[in-house]
């Protein structure tokens, strides 16, 4: 039996540090609970982090699992160049680790990030003005938002560059006709805004279907709440909502620590 093979055999668990272990629990987790509470595509949606310790190592979900069915172990591993790095015998998809590559290699400060398509923030992303600051949910994101055109193809790594180079400085993205993207200085935070952004969208499409007047406070109003709380690096492990959803995760979902 050669090295190699012998590598790709043995447990992941036994072939990454107690560190990164633990990361790979939490993203585990972190797919469950979207899939817990939102409704998402299929196979096609993902989340990714970058690992401590090597800023060009990332880990994001497998091509051929839904986000109920991620593990500590079936995450793959990828660089910023979109290189699996790791066997482990899964991979992404190319779709996913161009994307994640290619946000993850073009802005430094992000550490992880949460692409998915919901009913409601693909209903959002088809709308004319994009995300409405008519809930504090939503005014969270208040001037805070790039959005990027439906291209033929964003899924290529020429097309990611791109789709990078639009987000600037902002942390969340409608892909317009297409989906989300929410950004972090970690998985915990990410994850968070995620959940904000995606009720804000549900609660956007219920109120345009409700057919009555909408009330938008003043943009004084809008950039203070934004101000206050869509502050980016205000969430991490220590997080009441992080620690509340690691411990809903261990309960429902005992298996992603696998």
């Amino acid at each position: 039996m050669t090295a190699a093979i012998e590598k790709f055999e043995r447990p992941v668990r036994e072939r990454v540090s107690a560190e990164e272990w633990q990361l790979r629990r939490e993203l585990a987790a972190a797919h469950r609970l979207v899939a817990h509470f939102v409704f998402v595509d299929m196979t096609y949606n993902h989340i990714s982090v970058r690992l401590p310790g090597e800023p060009r190592h990332f880990l994001v979900k497998a091509d051929n699992v839904f986000m109920e069915q991620v593990t500590a172990s079936n995450l793959v591993k990828y660089d910023v160049d979109g290189n699996q790095v790791m066997e482990s015998g899964h991979r992404a998809s190319a779709a996913a680790y161009n994307l994640h590559a290619a946000v993850l290699k073009a802005r430094p400060d992000i550490v992880a990030a949460v692409h998915t398509h919901s009913p409601a923030n693909l209903a959002v992303s088809a709308q004319k003005g994009g995300l409405k600051p008519i809930t504090q949910q939503a005014m969270r994101f208040y001037d805070r938002i790039a959005y990027y055109p439906n291209v033929a193809d964003d899924t290529t790594p020429e097309g990611t560059a791109q789709l990078a180079r639009a987000l600037g400085d902002k942390w969340t993205m409608i892909l317009e006709n297409h989906g989300a993207l929410v950004c972090g200085t970690s998985l915990a935070e990410a994850y968070i805004y995620h959940h904000f952004f995606e009720l804000a969208c549900r609660a956007q499409v219920g109120a345009l279907a409700g057919g009555g007047e909408l009330i938008t406070p003043s943009p004084e109003v809008c950039e203070e709440r934004a101000r206050k709380f869509g502050r980016i690096g205000q969430y991490n492990r220590e997080s009441r909502d992080w620690v509340a959803g690691m411990a809903l995760a261990r309960k429902l979902f005992p298996d992603h620590e696998e």
